[in-house]
């Protein structure tokens, strides 16, 4: 049995495939990563455990030959895209190509190598803004931007393969990624405030920082895409979230704390806000939670583990990172 990893050489590809070294549920799989290095860089497959079960290669989504890397696959986990409303809004047609393109042409030909579980990461872009306290899967689609839009297209296409081929295809709807992945993602606020910490600089919040988002980190988003290979999922669209809505002051003032215990004094700026409205958007997870998931980090121990990682990392490098995890 197979598992075929796209963006193998992104930031989540890379950890989900260590991790899943890992884990005995897959011990009896052969992993294969593929990459066209788009986003991700040819580097970061030096990061990823070397291990007889493990082929990395180059491979491109948007090609016909694609259909090469799913003989005997049973799990996809299609994480290659041009991701966030920057980059697609910079890019739309690379974008479009890649994001929507793309994944129809994994699914057409997952579909005719009868694969069994096909998983797709949207995000909560797809919902635009809302009027309730907490999103949940059955609001309609609303997105905003051109980011959002491609996501919303992805899962059509996603329910449309599941309806017409019976393609086991399971939606993730991912709210904040933080943490350090195969590298860390510097753009994030998690880490961004982390890594200003660790250089005795002040954290900068624009706006009041009253704004609020669910925050999950990447390894509860790994274990999420693990746990989620169960038949009753086949089909399904899940919030996939931590179920804790914290405001960007709430994120600051625990990395500070955490600072403070190891001996770093800074302080917060606040600048000006980049939006003209501070939005507050929480997630109803209770449809995950009715499988068994329950995320393994609250806030505080999230946040505590990334410093951690992200303070060994400045200190020793990526490399020595990915030995001691």
């Amino acid at each position: 049995m197979r598992i075929l990893v796209t963006g193998a050489a992104g930031y989540v590809g890379g950890h989900l495939i260590n991790s899943l070294l890992q884990d005995e549920k897959f011990a009896d799989y052969e992993i294969v990563g593929i990459d066209n290095f788009a986003v991700g860089k040819k580097e970061n497959y030096d990061l990823i455990r070397k291990d007889s079960r493990v082929t990395l290669e180059y491979g491109d989504i948007c090609d016909k030959g694609v259909k090469d890397f799913l003989k005997d696959v049973e799990i996809v986990y299609h994480l290659a895209a041009i991701s966030g409303i920057a980059a697609c809004n910079k890019y739309p047609e690379m974008a479009l190509k890649i994001n929507v393109e793309g994944t129809l042409n994994l699914l057409e030909h997952a579909a005719r190598r009868e694969v069994e579980y096909f998983i797709y990461p949207s995000s909560a872009a797809v919902y635009g803004e809302i009027d309730e306290v907490l999103a949940t899967e059955n609001l309609p689609l609303n997105p905003l931007n051109k980011y959002g839009a491609m996501k919303a297209s992805c899962e059509a296409l996603c329910k449309a393969y599941y309806n017409s081929h019976g393609l086991g295809t399971i939606i993730l709807r991912f709210t904040n990624i933080y943490g350090v992945g195969t590298y860390p993602k510097w753009r994030t606020a998690v880490t961004n405030f982390i890594k200003r910490a660790l250089s005795n600089e002040n954290l900068v919040i624009h706006g009041s920082g009253e704004q609020k988002r669910d925050f999950i980190h990447i390894d509860d988003v790994i274990e999420i895409y693990k746990f989620i290979i169960k038949p009753q999922a086949k089909g399904e669209v899940f919030n996939a979230g931590s179920g804790y809505v914290a405001s960007v002051k709430e994120v600051a003032e625990v990395v500070l704390k955490i600072a403070k215990k190891k001996g770093i004094n800074v302080n917060i700026d606040f600048e000006k806000p980049r939006e003209s409205k501070e939005r507050t958007f929480g997630y109803d997870i209770s449809k995950l939670r009715s499988l068994g998931f329950e995320s393994k980090y609250n806030l505080e121990k999230g946040i505590e583990k990334t410093f951690n990682d992200i303070e060994l990392i400045m200190n020793k490098g990526y490399g020595e990172f990915q030995k001691e995890i």
